[in-house]
């Protein structure tokens, strides 16, 4: 009897720690999706304000918003005859070295704020009265100078004088101590007096009816 009981004690602890194993194998394993009526598992939420990058990793950094920049800036606006302060210079010392010297200078000073384009030859007329006229003429297209605030186009003018040299020499009908000035591609002309060297009134006499103009050059 005494034998029949230590057996059946020991295979009932045998049968109980076969259960607890099993127990604790279950326990480790991953849940599996949650059974109906049963919740789901609730996920830990992440903290605000802490990264979600792993600790000692470099956090991405934006690409920032570029705006494209011309180096040449905006085009200078077109010079206007009344934003030009003109002169007209008649030129008595010329260099003897000087093989073509110009007998006259047709001087254009921006005297705007801004920056201005002088883009081609200007008009430029001389006038007697209602009678006869000589027209400045200039060969090509000229390229375009801009001029700043304060800065200065100069434009090299050459006619026959009234000198005995020049082929024009028994024409000069024009003597005129004006004249009209239109900036290229404006339409507002201006009236420029004459003067010599000094800054003093003159007058100039051209045979011929024609002025050559050199091209515009910034001084």
């Amino acid at each position: 009897m005494r034998s029949r009981l230590l057996l059946t004690v020991s295979v009932s602890a045998l049968l109980a720690g076969l259960g607890l194993t099993a127990c604790s194998s279950s326990s480790g394993s991953t849940a599996g999706p949650p059974k109906a009526g049963e919740a789901a598992p609730v996920s830990a939420a992440p903290v605000a304000g802490r990264s979600a990058a792993p600790a000692g990793a470099t956090a991405p950094v934006s690409a920032q918003a570029t705006t494209p920049t011309d180096s040449g800036g905006p085009q200078a606006a077109k010079c206007r005859t009344q934003n030009l302060k003109w002169t007209l210079t008649r030129l008595t010392d010329a260099g003897t070295d000087t093989k073509d010297p110009a007998n006259a200078e047709l001087i254009a000073v921006n005297s705007g704020s801004g920056s201005c384009t002088l883009a081609g030859y200007p008009k430029l007329e001389f006038h007697v009265g209602k009678g006869p006229q000589a027209l400045g003429v200039g060969k090509g297209s000229p390229a375009p100078v801009t001029l700043g605030a304060g800065r200065k186009a100069v434009i090299a003018l050459r006619y026959s004088e009234l000198n005995g040299k020049g082929p024009d020499s028994g024409n000069c009908s024009v003597t005129a101590g004006t004249a009209d000035v239109t900036a290229p591609g404006d339409s507002t002309e201006a009236r420029v007096p004459v003067t010599d060297q000094h800054g003093k009134p003159t007058e100039i006499t051209i045979c011929g009816d024609e002025v050559r103009m050199s091209p515009p050059v910034t001084r």
